[in-house]
């Protein structure tokens, strides 16, 4: 059990708790039973997704000395490369498991939106298409991590559409397309040896900074709110040290912190205005 949560990498899991509580909190009547599977189904991806890449990038032969991020089960030789595979396919199938309830309430959408979420997980790394390294990933994440997230997690609340989610979802998504960029920027070297052709790669450290940069102001105008002002600092002092050449390591701490103080204030905004 430790093993496999050391390679789901709980540090990435606000990026899938972030948008379903947004995505609740934008609903009408929450309901606390379809936000808990909603929750889960949502982490049970974003597991899978992690394990997806772990194996891919190690049977591809992605993964270098130089990599510099958390320990990966397939490269480290933690797990052989059957049993990352297994894990990564049971994960997927507890995911779909959860999301039975869901596709019973919500019909056959959230059925084809399971269903892309782990084709989009597993191809992020796996040739021929992984696009990951094709400079992709970023608009993927922005709207998968974000707008659509946000989206159908309100619409299972509801069971209708409606437009301001969409919008709404954006602000995750930039946070989490901060912390991407961050990682490629970390990654960049052996990015390079290993044609991983992110963003990063392909226009520079300075370009992957003011990306970083965008992504981070971007949640302050599409969800503007007072309670935002506590965020000032803590994003004033990640932007510094992102510019002044800071180990990226502790940055991605500071943005991880970042995004669940936002999260945070974001369920401080939605209870003023019940009240």
């Amino acid at each position: 059990m430790r093993i496999w949560i050391q390679g789901t990498r709980p540090k990435t899991w606000i990026a899938s708790i972030s948008p379903v509580i947004i995505g609740t909190l934008l609903s009408q009547k929450p309901n606390i039973v379809v936000f808990f599977i909603t929750l889960f189904c949502a982490l049970f991806i974003q597991m899978g997704t992690n394990l997806a890449n772990d194996y891919y990038d190690c049977i591809q032969g992605r993964d270098t000395l130089l990599r510099k991020g958390p320990v990966r089960l397939g490269q480290s030789g933690l797990v052989s490369k059957t049993s990352l595979f297994w894990m990564m396919a049971s994960t997927f199938f507890v995911g779909f498991l959860l999301s039975l309830f869901l596709i019973f309430r919500g019909g056959p959408i959230i059925l084809v939106m399971y269903a892309l979420a782990v084709v989009l997980g597993v191809f992020y790394t796996k040739g021929p298409v992984n696009y990951a390294y094709k400079g992709l990933s970023e608009p993927i994440v922005l709207f998968f991590l974000g707008s659509i997230a946000v989206f159908f997690t309100t619409y299972l609340q509801n069971l209708e559409f409606s437009f301001y989610p969409l919008l709404a979802g954006l602000s995750p998504g930039f946070f989490s397309v901060a912390l991407l960029a961050l990682n490629n920027l970390r990654d960049v070297e052996e990015d390079r040896m290993t044609q991983k052709n992110t963003l990063v790669v392909r226009f520079g450290e300075r370009f992957g900074k003011m990306e970083i940069t965008l992504a981070l102001l971007a949640p302050f105008i599409i969800t503007p709110s007072p309670l935002n002002i506590f965020l000032i600092p803590l994003l004033f002092d990640i932007l510094k040290k992102l510019w002044s050449g800071e180990e990226t390591g502790a940055l991605l701490g500071k943005i991880g912190a970042a995004y669940i103080l936002f999260t945070f204030l974001y369920i401080l905004h939605a209870f003023f205005l019940w009240k």
